[in-house]
């Protein structure tokens, strides 16, 4: 943890106040550009009504099986990003948008109810399997698509749609991109110098 006595005064000054004190706000925000590309790729995928509500909140996701996504509150402002880099990784750009994409994939899911249906069950498995907070994933696993790090579709059948719902909207040279870095990641799992 970064040593806060050392922090600037606008940064001391943010530390002082409540949340809900701070006035942060996603539109205008750095974060307002995210949330206008995911639409924009939503309506390049042909999902021209699907517009899930995004909010600040502590952290990524979309709380009770709600199609909405929260986004970490300080992404939303300079200062909160520098404090909070100063204690912990912080997103990057193309870090932001695979977790939008990837809660947009729940928001979806959740919408519309897909989770109910034989064929998504068939695909996925059972959305009531108990969620685990520990797993031990099976590297380079076939059965799952691999997009975020820690091979996190083989978590739940939820993360798993979630995952592969981002996979297929990432836009195709980006996605060629992650392909390319996932080709290196075998190749170096089969040579024995794969580093996670």
């Amino acid at each position: 943890m970064g040593n806060f006595e050392k922090t600037p005064a606008e940064v001391q000054e943010i530390l002082s106040k409540p949340i809900q004190q701070l006035g942060l706000k996603l539109e205008g925000s750095p974060l307002d550009r995210f949330v206008q590309q995911l639409y924009r790729e939503l309506e390049a995928k042909g999902l021209k009504r699907f517009r899930p509500r995004c909010y600040l909140t502590d952290e990524w996701g979309c709380p009770n099986m709600e199609p909405v996504i929260g986004i970490p509150f300080y992404l939303a402002d300079p200062n909160l990003q520098r404090l909070e880099s100063e204690m912990n990784d912080i997103e990057d750009a193309r870090q932001i948008m695979m977790y939008m994409r990837h809660e947009a994939g729940h928001a979806f899911n959740y919408a519309y109810t897909l989770y109910k249906t034989r064929e998504w069950r068939d695909l996925f498995g059972p959305f009531r399997r108990p969620y685990r907070d520990t797993y031990r994933p099976v590297p380079f696993s076939r059965q799952f698509v691999r997009h975020m790090e820690g091979w996190y579709a083989q978590k739940h059948p939820d993360e798993d749609f979630a995952e592969t719902f981002a996979v297929w909207m990432t836009p195709p040279l980006q996605l060629e991109k992650a392909l390319q870095r996932l080709g290196r990641d075998e190749e170096a799992a089969l040579h024995g110098s794969y580093r996670p």
